[in-house]
């Protein structure tokens, strides 16, 4: 990237950015963490409208593509102090949604020299929860929601322990599409919007009201707007009851047309999806039994940057996201550390010789190798026959904190395909990782675990590996092999399984 000679440099040490790519908005924020603090620098906030492209069978349409591109095209020039290691953009609801979401992160990668990950909404969730613990420390439990342009998040944490999450698809843009298309504004359009919100809420309300909070706070757009607007001839702004919403709904219906709202503190841009903001917070308020809320200015980007403190351990004593998750997981299903341990061991020798000239010198790529060595016994909790299979459903549907939605899919199909019958990866729409580089690390895992099957915890050879862009040789000791015919036989099937994946492997002892 090019450096700008009139502007101060920026270093990975203590510079850090975030991109939230979101259904109505993009938010940009650029910060430093000094004295244990994250310091806000810079935030710019750009009209993208993703949401309003998106057709009703989830096609995004060329237009919202072009808008989103020419905002990141902008957002360029911003960012090119930055580098990989201090800035991370996540997209959220519409391009989780868009069934030709890599054709918008085709054109971005054009204009746009960062990656692009879509998160799940629970990571949003969890994101947004990590922005408001961190601006609001205290103990007490509380409900965090956030309403964006096409699903709404809530969560439900005492400091920073979150106890349950859940993503609606619920939206302000979405429902203004829905409810309110032709900018008329009657009672039948609210109520219609309330009761599909309500429906939404039937499946979390139960779960939900299994705890008990003390604070509600609302993060971003939709509730940021209402906030302001009923605080509006407030010297100190105060929470938000459900009776001043109502009273802000009676207001919006008088005007009878999004046109001819003219409400002091209601920003123009917030006008066209006011109604339909209003409408899921009454369905919130009423459902969960919401007295008042308060508002934090502290969202998903926020969010985001202290994620990347943690990753990158500035914050002494704290692991990754990721890595948590993983710990997580092993101890819920009761993985067999030791054993784990004794393929890592495998892995080791294999990846040594073969990381450069797989291409496989990305973090990314040693971190997914790992996790999925830790976890991948993680279905015999469930059934040893097939259990790869097992584990492979329970990583693809599970809330993994850390995880991006392609790390994800990644380290489910590592998991379902360490053994037996490989299923093909072209099934799967990769866009930041590599699906020829994920299918070298399976070859890796499947050897690693083939050769320390039925717990060789005591065996004692020397594994040899000689390797080539194109091939893999392991030298084995020829009377180990003899002790263990079951792994002489499976190695010679595993040469057409390697072939297959573009690998020529060869056993010799």
């Amino acid at each position: 990237m090019n450096t700008n000679e009139n502007s101060p440099a920026l270093t990975s040490d203590n510079y850090l950015a975030a991109l939230d790519i979101g259904s109505n908005s993009f938010h940009f924020v650029l910060a430093r963490y000094i004295n244990n603090h994250i310091q806000i620098l810079h935030a710019e906030k750009y009209r993208a409208k993703l949401a309003d492209g998106l057709s009703a069978d989830n096609i995004l349409s060329d237009e919202a593509i072009e808008r989103g591109v020419s905002i990141l095209a902008n957002l360029a020039a911003t960012t090119e102090h930055l580098t990989q290691e201090n800035f991370r953009a996540v997209a959220t609801f519409t391009l989780r949604q868009a069934k030709n979401a890599d054709a918008f992160l085709r054109k971005a990668s054009e204009v746009f020299p960062f990656d692009i990950e879509i998160i799940s909404g629970h990571e949003e969730a969890r994101l947004i929860y990590q922005a408001v613990n961190n601006f609001t420390q205290n103990n007490d439990t509380r409900l965090v929601i956030d309403i964006g342009g096409g699903s709404t998040e809530c969560v439900i944490g005492t400091g920073k322990n979150i106890a349950t999450l859940a993503s609606l698809t619920m939206g302000c843009v979405s429902y203004t599409q829905q409810f309110f298309s032709h900018g008329k504004i009657t009672e039948t359009a609210f109520t219609e919007a309330i009761h599909s919100a309500k429906r939404e809420l039937d499946s979390i309300i139960k779960r939900f009201k299994k705890h008990e909070w003390k604070e509600v706070i609302g993060t971003s757009g939709t509730l940021k707007a209402i906030y302001k607007v009923i605080n509006q001839e407030e010297h100190i702004a105060q929470p938000v009851s459900l009776k001043q919403v109502y009273a802000l709904q009676k207001k919006l219906i008088a005007f009878k047309h999004i046109d001819k709202i003219d409400i002091d503190g209601l920003k123009d841009n917030r006008t066209p999806v006011i109604c339909a903001g209003v409408a899921i917070v009454i369905a919130l308020m009423e459902s969960l039994k919401i007295k008042q809320f308060n508002h934090c200015q502290y969202a998903l980007r926020e969010g985001v940057l202290f994620e990347q403190l943690d990753n990158s351990g500035a914050v002494t004593g704290k692991s990754s996201a990721r890595t948590r998750t993983i710990k997580s997981l092993i101890n819920r299903f009761n993985i067999d550390e030791s054993y784990t341990q004794t393929v890592k061991k495998q892995v080791e020798i294999i990846f040594k010789q073969v990381e450069s000239l797989w291409g496989l010198k990305a973090p990314i790529y040693k971190e997914l190798l790992y996790a999925t060595i830790d976890v991948h016994e993680l279905g015999l909790d469930i059934n040893p026959s097939g259990y790869q299979k097992h584990g492979q459903y329970i990583l693809t549907h599970a809330d993994l904190p850390g995880f991006n939605q392609e790390q994800q899919q990644a380290l489910a199909w590592l998991v379902g395909n360490q053994r037996k019958k490989i299923s093909s990866i072209t099934e799967q729409q990769w866009y930041l990782l590599n699906p020829k580089k994920l299918e070298k690390l399976c070859i890796i895992i499947r050897l690693s675990i083939l050769l320390t099957q039925q717990r060789h915890i005591n065996d004692s050879y020397d594994l040899v590996v000689n390797a080539t862009k194109t091939a893999l040789t392991l030298l084995l000791d020829n009377t180990w092999l003899q002790e263990h015919p079951i792994v002489d036989s499976e190695l010679f099937y595993e040469t057409n399984i390697a072939k297959t994946l573009g690998i020529a492997l060869s056993i010799k002892s």
